[in-house]
């Protein structure tokens, strides 16, 4: 029982990880996402939503000034 909770602690931190770095290079609030992304269950949800959410660094480009 100790390694099933040890190992599920562990991937919890990983995708909390994956999203931090996916906010970092989507331009997005790091510590936001990273803290919804250590809600256990939820975690899941915000990684998805961080993956279909467009890139603001790129889309900066792409308006005129």
């Amino acid at each position: 029982m100790n390694q099933l909770m040890t190992f599920i602690f562990v991937i919890n931190a990983l995708i909390a990880v994956q999203c931090y770095r996916s906010a970092k290079n989507k331009g997005y609030p790091c510590k936001l996402f990273t803290a919804l992304g250590l809600i256990p269950y939820f975690n899941l949800v915000v990684w998805v939503y961080l993956l279909f959410l467009p890139d603001l660094t790129t889309a900066n480009k792409f308006e005129p000034s």
